[in-house]
């Protein structure tokens, strides 16, 4: 790329709507244009710029030149639009942004956040799924912010902070515990009685098992419930026995509706928000609500290893 030359911004914006829809026909569709048209811009793009940024097979994807690129691209939307609401007080229009944050923190604590970025002109989308679908979604830029178990930043240029602990009971109903767990939670009721999962990805039980008797337990009956309501209401059923944020379990707990299988022997787990180093605004904000709401909602660490909530 020649110094002191200026990236061409529709072909910035064409680039951006094919990492975005991972498709040349779609991202042509979406800016009403032919996939002929989309193909010369992209291409021209990596001419001026003097790097191949797309890679077409076996999906379209960009190349870590391109990540920078879409980066940048994002960064620029963004400034501009936050420009255009200080300029013109009046403008209504709002900027979309991605989040990834676990289904336990949605069906818990993460609502007031939404209700707060709504004030902030921020079009929402939660994304839920595993690590390394989020992860490549963090790469491209096509998510903002990412709340995760991983302590270290997972992407260059992003940083990882401390926001608190996630505390489970394992839970069931006083009538399926009498049947399943007379003595209490044994490794022999666990071989024997269902567990309720969130879904094949879900190891909270195999680290419970593990701190809680010392052992790898592999094989022990499970249903999967993809879903942490459906989840909960399979428990009510008595459907099995299960892990539960203790946002949920402990209401329910006081009226006599779910037991403790383990108490005193929660499980806690620690979550992190990845978000961009060098944030520009409205990210800036997002990232101060979320890790706000989450340090009044999650368990405080405090000093001498004892937890606050």
């Amino acid at each position: 790329m020649k110094v002191g030359a200026m990236l061409n911004m529709v072909e910035l914006e064409t680039f951006a709507a094919v990492v975005e829809h991972r498709s040349f026909t779609q991202a042509a569709v979406a800016l009403n244009i032919s996939s002929a048209a989309a193909t010369r811009r992209v291409k021209r793009l990596e001419q001026s710029i003097g790097a191949l940024l797309l890679v077409r097979e076996p999906a379209v994807m960009p190349t870590k030149a391109g990540e920078e690129v879409f980066r940048h691209f994002m960064t620029v939307r963004l400034q501009e639009d936050d420009l255009l609401r200080r300029v013109t007080p009046g403008r209504a229009s709002t900027t979309a942004l991605a989040l990834a944050v676990n289904a336990d923190s949605v069906a818990t604590w993460f609502e007031p956040v939404t209700r707060e970025l709504a004030q902030h002109h921020v079009a929402l989308e939660i994304v839920v799924d595993d690590q390394d679908h989020t992860l490549e979604a963090l790469a491209r830029g096509d998510v903002k912010g990412f709340l995760s178990t991983q302590p270290e930043p997972v992407v260059d240029r992003f940083v990882a902070e401390a926001v608190g602990q996630m505390r489970y009971q394992c839970v069931a109903t006083p009538g399926f515990a009498r049947e399943h767990f007379a003595g209490g939670l044994t490794l022999p009721g666990v071989l024997e009685a269902t567990a309720i999962l969130f879904d094949r990805k879900d190891t909270l039980h195999d680290v419970f098992f593990g701190l809680h008797f010392g052992v790898t337990v592999g094989r022990y009956p499970r249903h999967y419930f993809p879903s942490p309501a459906a989840l909960l209401n399979a428990i009510l059923d008595d459907l099995g026995y299960g892990l539960v944020p203790a946002m949920q379990a402990e209401p329910l707990i006081r009226g006599g509706r779910l037991v403790a299988l383990a108490p005193g022997h929660d499980l806690m787990i620690d979550l992190y928000w990845h978000h961009w180093a060098q944030e520009p605004e409205p990210l800036a904000t997002i990232s101060a609500l979320v890790m706000a709401a989450a340090r009044r909602s999650l368990v405080q660490p405090v000093p001498g290893g004892e937890r606050a909530s």
